[in-house]
């Protein structure tokens, strides 16, 4: 079967469980139970860190210091490999906690987690007022359907949070072709890729927007720093349907903590939406089988959810929701 119809049945599970949940349990009870659930997935270490994303954050910093990296031909570090999303959660990049309301729902409650956002000390989107009730399962999430769901790319940086190292589901692929030109980034997600240039060219006009965005690479010591821009403000950052919009600046920074893991942390820019740049970070870790390879996920070919979506009133998303703020058409 399907790995994406697999997860689907899963989930489908869980939302039965939170329903029987919802009958019998009180609110907190609820919000524990789903607290619960997120700590029996997670290690307890990674990398010899804390497996808790600002905890991981700072001691993997710390052993990178000291790690020397494998190199490639030309001598630059080797982050080739699969690798999996890991201290990511798909609900919602920000912090939950138990007397959340959405940590308390009767029929899908949230998990109780840290969140991946290390900055600001909140560890929320520092949302502008008009912004926070489109995000935050607001209106993106009550009238739009998901761009990944829509089998649209999950966007940057949403590709690097997907995977599940125990189900081998959504790995993603790093590549460094002889010349220093290029890094590839492969997704096993819909098969989506990035292509990050490396050779110093400027990035393009600012009237082009693309889904993945314009992305220009360099090396700062061990890191690989990739600097995005000209993102068409079409995908989201989490199911809760946060978002950026087509003026957002992203700077990515990928440092090797161990042959095995990497740390992946993400700044985001924009004062379109934000009242100031925010972090994120997690580990990408290594998946370790010689045999193993992408396998060629087909999205629109096996999807069945599109039209329930369709016919409850939902519509695609194609940032209508922030252009109707600007003044802007949708399209």
């Amino acid at each position: 079967m399907h790995r994406r119809k697999l997860y689907a049945g899963r989930r489908a599970a869980v939302v039965g469980i939170a329903v029987a949940v919802a009958i019998a349990w009180p609110d907190q009870a609820r919000a524990q139970l789903t607290a619960d659930r997120y700590n029996e997935g997670q290690p307890k270490t990674v990398a010899g860190c804390p497996a808790e994303p600002l905890a991981f954050h700072r001691c993997a910093l710390e052993k990178a210091k000291t790690f020397a990296p494998p190199r490639t031909r030309s001598g630059k570090p080797d982050l080739q490999g699969y690798w999996f999303g890991l201290l990511v959660s798909e609900y919602t990049v920000e912090a939950v906690t138990a007397d959340d309301p959405r940590a308390q729902s009767g029929v899908e409650p949230w998990e109780v987690w840290p969140g991946m956002i290390i900055d600001p000390p909140d560890r929320q989107i520092p949302y502008q007022p008009w912004a926070a009730p489109i995000g935050r399962a607001g209106v993106n999430r009550q009238q739009y359907i998901d761009p990944r769901t829509a089998c649209h790319t999950a966007g940057v940086p949403r590709l690097a949070q997907q995977g599940d190292i125990v189900s081998k589901r959504d790995p993603n692929q790093l590549i460094q072709p002889d010349g220093d030109n290029y890094v590839m980034w492969l997704f096993e997600d819909s098969h989506f890729y990035r292509v990050i240039t490396m050779d110093g060219r400027p990035h393009v006009g600012p009237n082009i927007k693309l889904w993945h965005g314009d992305s220009r690479g360099r090396w700062e010591g061990n890191t690989l720093v990739v600097d995005t821009r000209n993102l068409n403000g079409y995908t989201w950052l989490d199911d809760a349907g946060d978002f950026y919009t087509d003026a957002a600046h992203l700077v990515e920074r990928l440092t090797m903590v161990d042959r095995n893991t990497i740390h992946y942390q993400v700044t985001i820019d924009d004062p379109t939406v934000y009242t100031r740049p925010w972090t994120m970070a997690w580990a990408l870790v290594r998946e370790t089988d010689p045999q193993f390879q992408l396998l060629e996920e087909a999205c629109v070919e096996g999807d069945r959810d599109l039209p329930h979506f369709l016919e409850a009133g939902r519509t695609f998303y194609f940032g209508r929701s922030w252009k109707s703020h600007a003044g802007r058409r949708e399209r």
